[in-house]
């Protein structure tokens, strides 16, 4: 199997690539990057044969297409997706590529799942946001909704505390007006209306609104809204749902401080760019992480999800989590399930054509024993917990 890893000599996209060379049936990765040195120094690094590096503006619609044409499958790291997922994915359709990426943004996954009946045409297997939230968040919805025998609600939520890489070695240096894609990305989903499901109806609505789920064993959460694609996918694993929605866990002590600057954002007083890099700027990331590590709950998981409804006729509620995630931060944890698209396809797990969300066509029993070897010898530990 020949892949094309776009984006892969950025921090997710290296952590992507190295365990997809785990895998003994993957005969070549092209390494596919803007900045082209990068991408030599990280493959010069994993001394396997297998994988090559090339220079790739995936601006550039021929030089993105001739890549493409060369492999089996293409694997997205490039971010942020509200501006490069729905032309990439389009254009590997169009090459007739199975494809997989880490989709963060619940606008750009709106438009891709309605290239759906395009990738039937081209009998193409394309899993959108499969990492960690989307990813494993959406798995780990699906166990918890069917610890259940109707379901009503589901929120996922994770900890903004483990929003951070640790250094591989290849994280460049922050030059003057760099801006980190996860910042971009965060100021887009806290600066713009949000999509989320209430009362059996999508709502567009303001971000960062507070409530509170009662998670089996560890109680009382505090979850603050944000636009990710779980509330816009899972409702088509589940029809029968009502609510819907995605957030933060613990943000209690920086909550107005996003507020601020996300509506500085929203009133046109700032970009998106300016306000991402204000975000990490002197230390300002360091200083948050901080406050929400003083902050946050260590009992809590760094990511769950809740489920709400009815089971033996009785009201009940389920959650779901894994106890151990792979060494890193947030490149591995999102990294390595990205590259899983790759095995659960040559192992014949994902057989149909079309554009999915991972909880439409990726089962978890299949999914976390795969996931397991990353996270130490104890595996993820995924653990499911019902209350009634």
């Amino acid at each position: 199997m020949k892949v094309l890893a776009i984006g892969g000599s950025g921090g997710m996209g290296r952590a992507t690539v190295r365990a997809a060379l785990t895998f003994d049936f993957i005969t070549e990765i092209i390494v596919a990057g803007i900045d082209g040195e990068l991408a030599e120094r990280f493959v010069a690094s994993l001394n396997d044969a297998r994988v090559r590096a090339i220079y790739l503006d995936v601006t550039d619609e021929v030089a993105l297409g001739q890549a493409i044409a060369q492999v089996d499958v293409v694997l997205n790291s490039a971010g942020p997706f509200f501006r490069f997922g729905v032309p990439i994915l389009t254009a590997a359709i169009e090459a007739g590529k199975h494809y997989s990426d880490i989709c963060d943004d619940w606008q750009p996954t709106v438009a891709m799942l309605k290239l759906n009946e395009r990738a039937k045409q081209k009998g193409v297997t394309a899993v959108i946001g499969l990492g960690a939230s989307p990813g494993i968040v959406n798995l780990l919805c699906v166990k918890a909704a069917t610890a259940l025998d109707e379901v009503d609600t589901i929120v996922s939520a994770w900890k903004l505390s483990g929003a951070v890489n640790d250094d591989d070695g290849f994280t460049p240096p922050v030059a003057e007006g760099h801006v980190d894609a996860a910042a971009v990305h965060l100021m887009h989903c806290l600066s713009e209306k949000i999509r989320v499901l209430r009362d059996g109806k999508a709502l567009d609505t303001t971000p960062l609104e507070h409530s509170q789920i009662d998670f089996p064993t560890l109680g009382a959460l505090d979850v603050w809204s944000l636009g990710h694609p779980e509330a816009v996918t899972l409702v088509r694993r589940f029809p029968e749902l009502q609510n819907c929605y995605n957030g933060m866990l613990g943000i209690d002590d920086i909550v107005d401080d996003l507020r601020q600057v996300a509506g500085a954002v929203a009133a046109g007083q700032l970009t998106v760019d300016d306000a991402a890099r204000m975000l990490a700027a002197d230390g300002g990331r360091e200083a948050r992480q901080e406050r929400l590590a003083k902050a946050e709950r260590e009992d809590v998981p760094g990511a769950l999800a809740y489920a709400a409804g009815r089971k033996n006729g009785q009201a009940a509620t389920a959650g779901a989590f894994i106890k151990n995630r792979p060494a890193g931060g947030m490149a591995t944890i999102t990294g390595i399930p990205h590259a899983l698209f790759l095995p659960l396809l040559h192992q014949g797990r994902l057989a149909q054509s079309g554009v999915f969300a991972p909880e439409e066509i990726v089962n978890p029993d299949d999914f976390f024993p795969l996931l397991d070897p990353f996270c130490g010898p104890e595996g993820a530990g995924l653990t499911v917990l019902t209350s009634s």
